[in-house]
């Protein structure tokens, strides 16, 4: 099949959940929409309704939540991966969530007209759909044990384990956040790390 780079990503991205027939492929790559936003302004803003989700192609996202006054980041987005408030999106409810660009950053949009009508039409893309949900509801719980359970030192090591471009490319604020604790815990948990191991 030819296409561009851009819509390569996506392919290759969707091909790794599950192999995509040509012919379901095309049904979806027509759909895509490209736009682009730029470095602090929002893809989701709480109290409105996700009508999207965004395929990231280049740039990074992070997702967060406002309690008390206080912003508490739950994930991040990169290149590669899919940018979405996912709950409110399926449901077509208000986000409760900010979606906001941490680079200026290039996506591709789906609306969920299109996904629902992808889903009621086509075996594969209702299977994909299930395999998706699936996915993301045992990284939930996986993310939602580790927070219970583990230690801050040990959410940071797999953080660098398992997402090693995050410590590159995110401010540390902010990965102090996703993991629970406040900048300088982190910057403690670092320094430690580093005279033991290097990480």
């Amino acid at each position: 099949m030819n296409m561009t780079p851009e819509k390569q990503q996506v392919f290759d991205a969707v091909n790794a959940v599950h192999p995509v027939p040509p012919a379901d492929w095309s049904l979806f790559e027509d759909t895509l929409r490209p736009a682009f936003f730029k470095r602090g302004t929002f893809f989701i803003e709480a109290g409105k309704v996700s009508h999207e989700i965004a395929f990231v192609l280049k740039g990074a996202f992070r997702a967060y939540y406002i309690i008390d006054g206080e912003e508490k980041c739950v994930d991040f987005f990169l290149e590669g991966q899919w940018a979405k408030a996912y709950h409110n999106f399926l449901s077509q409810s208000k986000s409760k969530i900010w979606v906001e660009a941490l680079e200026d950053t290039a996506v591709f949009l789906v609306d969920y007209g299109t996904l629902q009508n992808l889903f009621d039409h086509s075996a594969y893309w209702e299977r994909f759909g299930r395999l998706v949900t699936e996915r993301l509801y045992t990284s939930s719980q996986q993310r939602a044990e580790a927070l219970l359970l583990e230690t801050a030192e040990q959410r940071y090591i797999s953080l660098v384990m398992n997402r090693s471009q995050l410590i590159e490319r995110i401010p540390l604020y902010h990965l102090a956040s996703y993991i629970g604790v406040r900048q300088p815990s982190l910057s403690r948990i670092r320094k430690r790390l580093m005279s033991k191991s290097g990480l």
